[in-house]
């Protein structure tokens, strides 16, 4: 049996107990941790010490241990004097403050993230505050930017559960922990936020714009749905199309566009130099998460697609699982909220645990299937993603997708098509309007034939079922998986007559 290498022992120590101990810490969140934890860690280093080839992995996990604890501490709110949602108790109240991220735009409302700087009560008094606010404007006009200086006039309070959702959970992974509904906003001044990140913004609109001069609805939203992860204008019927048949992913920013753009740029910068080819393509995926917003499926996609590309760089082989837990680590010490509270966060995770993990388990019993056009290997990721997602689907939403497996065979070999000639329309309309139509044209076949396969596939009976039903599902396909798998091993195991 071969045993771990002692670096990948200590990686994993290391990895493993952070991981867990964030994992626990989400049911004692403290900004300040007793005197007597951080003690024992440190007496815990001369035992450590002592315990011969399990030292470097025990000291790792010690270290581990206490990064966990720090990280949580440090993005534990504690509510001061000047936090804004101290004042958040339902009473009515003008903010000023500074649009600090991309405004979230939609049909009938924007909400902006409103990094407060002061308060004006009804009695005329003015304090100084700190603190994000969710403000959700309904006027739709003028459209404020990031870095906008506003003053708004409105109902502050703390945001709670909707309809058992925990919004304030939700919310708290942006650092925000009071609303604003239906407020009053006036602009007051301009140009107070990151160059850089305004003339992201800047382009990302202006990008978006041009996509609704060329395609018409729903195309148009579904198109920025895949190429900026913007959700803004997809149909709500399209929405439960698209979630009915396990085609949601398509419209998320994930490793999938991230693994689209690394082909392109690789394919770009295949004649450079490699270290300068590696610089560029970390700097353009970086450059193409905060685009389209930073998610966390695209940051850890994105962290996953760099460090994939240094240990190619460094003429190293990946190491899948530590390449996932490095991912998470990166992600958690920078913010653990996204473990607790980010259902994206999860389901991504799992699904890349689906991935490098049963893929292998099932496709030795698909090789019936065609490999032909990638048939096989897209239902074994789409069933390996599937099995891995299905149990947190079902407990987060409440419904499980079983026309998932062929709705992404016939959907997604469509997607990087509809998105490259969706890019060439949408660049080439700046030089030329009717170059870009030329393009439109092409980028609408993929498009069009994604939204029927979902409009297709959900008027199927049992497209989709409940939690009930998809658990009682769930259970027979174990009990299959366990009956081939026992029958196989028996078959081995019986002599030849």
């Amino acid at each position: 049996m071969k045993t771990m290498e002692h670096p990948e022992r200590t990686a994993f120590a290391f990895l493993g107990s952070f991981l867990s101990t964030v994992f626990v810490l989400q049911w004692w969140q403290a900004a300040i941790y007793p005197r007597w934890l951080w003690f024992s860690i440190v007496l815990s280093l001369p035992y450590a010490l002592l315990m011969g080839r399990w030292r470097l992995p025990i000291l790792a996990g010690l270290l581990g241990i206490a990064l966990a604890f720090g990280s949580v501490a440090r993005e534990t709110h504690t509510r001061t004097g000047q936090s804004v949602d101290t004042f958040a108790t339902g009473q009515t109240v003008t903010l000023r403050g500074t649009i600090a991220d991309e405004p979230d735009r939609r049909a009938m409302e924007t909400r902006y993230t409103l990094a407060a700087d002061s308060i004006t009560f009804a009695s005329g008094l003015t304090r100084t505050v700190e603190g994000n606010v969710l403000v959700t404007d309904e006027s739709g006009w003028p459209q404020l930017q990031y870095g906008d200086m506003l003053e708004v006039r409105g109902t502050l309070m703390r945001p709670g559960r909707i309809e058992g959702f925990r919004y304030d959970h939700y919310l708290s992974r942006f650092g925000i922990y009071a609303v604003m509904d239906r407020a009053g906003v006036q602009y007051l001044s301009g140009g107070r936020g990151s160059r850089v990140f305004s003339l992201l913004y800047a382009i990302k609109e202006r990008f978006e714009l041009q996509i609704t001069r060329l395609f018409h609805e729903p195309h148009a939203s579904f198109l920025m749905g895949l190429l900026t992860g913007s959700r803004r204008g997809i149909p709500e019927t399209l929405q439960q199309a698209f979630q009915t048949t396990g085609l949601t992913h398509l419209i998320a920013i994930s490793g999938y566009n991230i693994t689209i753009i690394l082909t392109i740029l690789g394919a770009l910068l295949f004649p450079l130099p490699r270290r300068i080819r590696f610089l560029m393509i970390a700097a353009g995926i970086c450059t193409f998460t905060l685009f389209v917003g930073a998610g966390a499926s695209v940051v850890r996609a994105a962290i996953m697609g760099i460090l994939g590309l240094l240990a190619v760089h460094a003429d190293r082989k990946p190491h899948a699982r530590l390449l996932i837990l490095w991912t998470a680590f990166f992600m958690l010490i920078w913010n653990p909220k996204y473990l607790w509270y980010d259902a994206g966060f999860q389901l991504s995770f799992l699904a890349t645990i689906g991935l490098t993990e049963l893929s292998p388990l099932i496709t030795r019993y698909m090789k019936w299937i065609p490999a032909a056009f990638g048939i096989r290997e897209s239902l074994v990721m789409t069933l390996a993603a599937q099995i891995a997602t299905a149990p947190l689907i079902l407990f987060v939403f409440g419904r499980l997708s079983l026309i998932a497996p062929l709705a992404n065979i016939l959907a997604a070999p469509a997607v990087p098509v509809a998105m490259l000639f969706g890019f060439l329309a949408t660049v080439f309309s700046f030089a030329s309007l009717p170059l870009g139509q030329i393009f439109t044209l092409i980028g609408w076949l993929p498009l069009q034939w994604i939204i029927s396969v979902a409009q297709a596939l959900e008027r199927l009976p049992f497209a989709s079922v409940g939690t009930a039903e998809g658990i009682i599902f769930l259970l027979l396909c174990l009990t299959v998986v366990a009956d081939i798998i026992i029958t196989k091993r028996k078959s081995r195991s019986l002599p030849s007559i």
